[in-house]
């Protein structure tokens, strides 16, 4: 190697590295700014208790003592200060890791927000969700641990999940806010499965659309100027307007017939059946409602048996129909790209083969991995050595990234947490 192009991948390593020390000393920083908070908020409970007169008062002094010092907003002053309180009071474990820098504040807000209905005074159901979450937030990103999170509170604690997302579909609403400058945004909230199914059928309908319109332009020799000139986004909320304002499935009835909404859905099979109301999982999202688990089972195109090793992760898979063995045993198994970090669900990525087939790579599970479109561009051969990333896949479907620097990156299948420990038969996904 040259050594320019040595200088500039040793230099960006070091600065990746430098980047890295800088987030655990920001960590324990941020770790000593949450025990300040908490002491503040003790101080408080000490001298005017919860409930007593003038509680209020004090607490909104409290919080806007903050806000002001540090130029925040009064919800985000309220946020550090219960995140740093409840820290202390309730997740040793994540302060401990928050305060060695192993994770970020970020990691542990999530880590608590995703424990908030697990009964506080069910102390053993959280030293095990911390058990199990913190070690994987040491190693993951915020987004993943969110999901990861999710399926162990409901895990731990399965009927007090149940229960809040009974009353989360409940709650289902449709808002605005108006942003101003001629704009609004329109809020849809209710069950997670659904809201993702919708905006699936969206993007497939949009993507459809443009590809459609790509082709007429190379058959009309007109490459340069695509016959439909907006980007996915637009053509998504296009779509959106046409089914809410005028009722119409489709201006373009021969592009898109035969689309179907897709989510990932993992049930156990005993909760299926009806015999217990375990939590189900939306794949790579989190914990969702056994009973719409079952009714989405029941309009199902295809079902498949996944078989399950002792941390949960997919070591087998046995489709009910539509074979297509591999490829959906490669989904059920990565459940998103295999990207350290990236949550692109599994089935919008392309399936790549880790070790390249045109070398000798096989056509097999142990060789391929999902991976988005983003991450697969990394590694394509015609990427110059300054910027082009390998992947290596060992025992487990363990992804090793390694970077132009030689630096690796570990990626693991993530388990499938609330499926572990259970008599019944193996679990099933319903796709």
């Amino acid at each position: 190697m040259d050594q320019p192009l040595d200088h500039y991948l040793r230099r960006s390593a070091e600065i990746v590295t430098e980047c890295a020390d800088l987030g655990r000393e920001i960590a324990r920083m941020q770790a000593r700014q949450a025990a300040l908070a908490h002491e503040r908020v003790a101080l408080l409970l000490d001298e005017v208790p919860t409930g007593s007169a003038g509680f209020d008062q004090a607490e909104r002094s409290m919080i806007c003592e903050l806000a002001a010092a540090l130029y925040l907003s009064r919800y985000a002053a309220a946020k550090m200060l219960a995140t740093g309180h409840v820290l202390h009071e309730r997740f040793p474990a994540t302060r401990a890791a928050l305060e060695a820098g192993g994770v970020s504040l970020a990691h542990a807000e999530t880590i608590v927000e995703a424990a908030a209905d697990i009964p506080h005074d069910d102390t053993s159901a959280l030293a095990e969700y911390e058990a199990q979450v913190v070690p994987f937030a040491e190693a993951e990103s915020r987004a993943r641990t969110k999901a990861f999170a999710g399926s162990v509170a409901a895990a731990v604690a399965p009927i007090a999940l149940t229960d809040a997302h009974r009353r989360a579909h409940d709650d289902r609403a449709v808002t605005v806010t108006d942003d101003g400058a001629g704009q609004a945004t329109m809020h849809a909230t209710g069950p997670a499965a659904l809201i993702h199914a919708a905006y699936d059928l969206l993007t497939q309908e949009a993507r459809t659309i443009l590809d459609e319109a790509k082709r007429a332009s190379r058959d009309a020799g007109d490459e340069e100027r695509p016959r439909d000139g907006r980007r996915l986004d637009q053509v998504r909320f296009d779509r959106f307007l046409l089914k809410v304002l005028t009722g119409r499935v489709s201006d373009d009835a021969d592009i898109v017939t035969g689309i179907r909404a897709t989510v990932q859905v993992t049930v156990a099979e005993s909760t299926l059946l009806g015999r217990d109301d375990r939590m189900a999982e939306l794949d790579g999202r989190g914990p969702m409602d056994p009973d719409l688990a079952r009714r989405l089972a029941v309009a199902a195109f295809s079902w498949e048996r996944l078989a399950l090793d002792p941390q949960g992760r997919v070591v087998r898979t046995t489709p009910y129909r539509v074979p297509e063995a591999v490829r959906r045993q490669l989904r059920a198994r990565d459940r998103t790209c295999r990207f350290p970090g990236c949550r692109q669900p599994a089935r919008r990525c392309q399936i790549d083969h880790n070790h390249d087939f045109a070398r000798g790579g096989p056509t097999d599970p142990c060789n391929l991995a999902c991976l988005c479109e983003t991450h697969h561009a990394l590694k394509h051969p015609d990427v110059d050595l300054r910027w082009r990333w390998t992947a290596e896949q060992r025992a487990g479907g363990v992804i090793v990234w390694i970077t132009p620097a030689g630096v690796e990156h570990t990626d693991a299948p993530p388990p499938r947490v609330m499926f572990v420990e259970t008599d019944s038969a193996e679990p099933r996904a319903a796709a």
